[in-house]
């Protein structure tokens, strides 16, 4: 009896949210949360495999084109090849900000965009001690689009190619890197 129950309300609570009904873009405030995966297309030190990890990300949709968004990420890195052993790299981008471009005009359901920002980047050292860690700054070219289940609800997805330069030591030499992390993201927005 405790399974078909647990059942019915799960099946009731996925018939509540995704319904059938005129869903459409519009402006506002939106709240967003989802996974996050880091690839690196330039091999630079330290050598970072894949990772992953979550996103949030507040954003205000000004007009039919034009959303600004900040956004929180933290992922996880291990080293690999001239890093390897390297584990455990803490990757966050704190706060990240970009101003998006919708193309289509009105209210559509599938909402396709651009985006351009910035973003303040933080990497921890890993389980060796060789100076991974340091502060930086870097840009965020992205593309991806929002698909409206409701007009509260939807999902969306995203691949953002970011430029970050590191600072891993002010001393004197100060030492530093870049960075050239392609991110994947997948997310659930609710809009008011």
């Amino acid at each position: 009896m405790k399974w078909r129950v647990k059942h019915l309300m799960w099946i009731l609570l996925v018939v509540a949210l995704f319904r059938p009904e005129p869903a459409e873009a519009r402006r506002g405030f939106a709240i967003g949360l989802g996974p996050v995966g880091n690839f690196y297309t330039v091999n630079t030190i330290p050598i970072m495999k894949p990772g992953g990890g979550g996103y949030t990300y507040f954003d205000y949709r000004f007009s039919d084109e034009l959303a600004f968004q900040v956004g929180f990420m933290i992922t996880v890195q291990n080293g690999r090849n001239v890093s390897s052993g390297d584990n455990g790299i803490i990757f966050l981008g704190m706060p990240t900000i970009a101003l998006k471009y919708f193309f289509l005009r009105g209210q559509p359901r599938f909402d396709p965009y651009l985006s351009l920002g910035t973003g303040l980047y933080i990497l921890t050292e890993g389980s060796i001690g060789n100076d991974t860690g340091g502060v930086g700054v870097g840009t965020n070219l992205g593309a991806g689009f929002d698909f409206y289940v409701n007009n509260t609800i939807s999902l969306g997805m995203e691949t953002v190619f970011r430029t970050i330069g590191i600072i891993s030591d002010f001393g004197t030499p100060s030492a530093s890197a870049a960075i050239f992390p392609f991110t994947l993201t997948g997310n659930v927005a609710f809009h008011f």
